[in-house]
């Protein structure tokens, strides 16, 4: 098939192969909206569409039963799972995030007292080595909060006593042991995943379904959450010898939790410890023992939030090098948060104009590989390794980007690495070389003026080979 955006568009394009909507019609209108959208993904729905014909059609397309979410997802997921196929090992990163909505919408959950919207729960695999990979999404789980009404006019205890009745698998807790398991049952047999979660994630029962499941997991918890022996976990710990970790460099932050630049010595222990359920837990185990890594800085300055990390794992860690493994797991989540920041900013999935709960996440399914595509960019142009700029750019968008770049006397080498490049797009959008890494604004306004002029090239030259 032929896009209109050139090879940029395509490598976006290979993201929906496959994807079946059983009607050829809607098939082909969604080539033509990935090629509308892809050029410029941060701009809005109106200006994508460019004529009131492409833009009716896609809210056409939206409002059609036969698109689905799972459907417009199918050919990113096996596109994923062929990056995935090479790696023996990879991780597998769960987070939640809120997409908010101004204005009136059908089928919304309430985000905050002002805003309404509804969650989207993401599992991301990434690569598991220092390079931290993204290589594609492998699941998506959208909900909104449906007891938020309800819970303004109960009392704390009614609330509890409500959501201990409840089963397991009606909670909304539930959605990280499930999207863990589906994901896992995906992937080829020669790739064992390891699944990392943020505290939020910190629950019995999880850690009773991903063990009954036999999966691997790294999940940060609360260091004073209570172990079989009747003490906090970190005080179990004490119990036994600590290791210099390592020395981090922290950057000042301001905010509620201000914390100045400073050198932070962190110590690390770990040891095996045996979680209880409690009576209102809904769990098949009475008890589990798993591994707990304690990453803390024994003597922050005075008046300093202290740096500490306590991890739980169901990978064995008998030596310095494992616990410092499961770490360095962890530590991979943050490319989850920047995936989030892709999403939002540079797709601006929370400024679609659709008006139903139904449409947005359909318009969320479309922009979850764009947001990919964005991410692998940015963090291949950014990574330490010399990446040659051929591993995601043919030399035609080399020879355009260096025109574009010389009109703002700004060169680009002769043979660029992904970094030149990435850094050559920003500059399209405002980017000042000597400021450090772009943004996502700055990228995604870069990125769409070099879609956009590369468009102009392909017409033209078709246009000149017609003649």
């Amino acid at each position: 098939m032929a896009y209109v955006g050139g090879p940029a568009v395509e490598s976006i394009a290979r993201e929906f192969e496959g994807v079946s909507l059983g009607d050829e019609r809607l098939e082909v209108r969604l080539d033509r909206m990935v090629s509308l959208i892809g050029a410029a993904p941060a701009d809005s729905f109106p200006k994508q569409m460019g004529s009131v014909a492409d833009r009716e059609a896609l809210y056409r397309f939206f409002a059609n039963p036969k698109v689905t979410m799972e459907g417009l997802l199918s050919g990113h997921r096996q596109q994923s799972l062929q990056r995935i196929r090479v790696h023996g090992e990879i991780r597998v990163i769960h987070d939640t995030t809120s997409l908010s909505y101004s204005g009136e919408r059908d089928g919304l959950g309430i985000i905050t007292r002002k805003q309404k919207g509804f969650s989207a729960h993401v599992a991301l695999a990434v690569t598991a080595d220092e390079s931290r990979e993204p290589l594609g999404v492998l699941g998506v789980q959208p909900f909104i909060h449906k007891e938020t009404l309800a819970n303004r006019k109960m009392t704390r205890a009614e609330i509890t006593d409500r959501d201990r009745k409840k089963p397991r698998n009606e909670k909304e807790s539930s959605r990280w042991e499930k999207l863990a398991i589906e994901t896992s049952a995906m992937l080829p047999v020669e790739t064992s995943a390891i699944h990392v979660m943020d505290q939020e994630a910190d629950d019995y029962a999880l850690f009773s379904e991903m063990q009954s499941a036999g999966l691997r997991y790294v999940v940060r918890v609360w260091p004073e959450r209570m172990t079989a022996i009747d003490l906090p976990v970190s005080a179990a710990l004490a119990t036994g010898p600590a290791k210099l970790f390592r020395s981090v460099f922290l950057q000042e932050k301001g905010g509620k939790r201000p914390r100045r630049e400073r050198i932070a010595k962190l110590r690390i222990r770990w040891g095996v410890v045996v979680l209880r359920r409690n009576r209102q837990t809904m769990a098949s185990t009475d008890e589990i023992s798993v591994t707990a890594v304690h990453v803390y800085e024994p003597k922050p300055p005075k008046g300093e939030e202290p740096i500490q990390w306590m991890l739980f794992t169901s990978d064995s860690v008998a030596s310095f090098k494992q616990a410092a493994a499961i770490v360095d797991h962890y530590r991979a989540r943050w490319m989850i948060e920047e995936y989030f920041k892709a999403l939002k900013t540079g797709c601006a999935i929370e400024k679609r104009q659709l008006t139903s709960f139904e449409g947005l996440t359909k318009a969320l399914a479309l922009f979850i590989p764009m947001a990919w595509h964005l991410l692998a960019l940015r963090h291949l142009g950014r990574a330490t390794e010399n990446h040659p700029a051929t591993k995601l750019f043919d030399s035609e968008q080399l020879l355009l980007l260096s025109a574009l770049l010389k009109k703002r006397r700004y060169e680009l080498p002769v043979r660029p690495l992904l970094r030149d490049v990435l850094l050559g797009i920003a500059a399209l959008g405002g980017h000042i070389k000597n400021n450090g890494d772009p943004g996502w604004i700055v990228l995604g306004r870069g990125f769409t003026h070099f879609a956009e002029a590369e468009i102009g090239w392909h017409l033209a030259r078709a246009t000149y080979d017609q003649s």
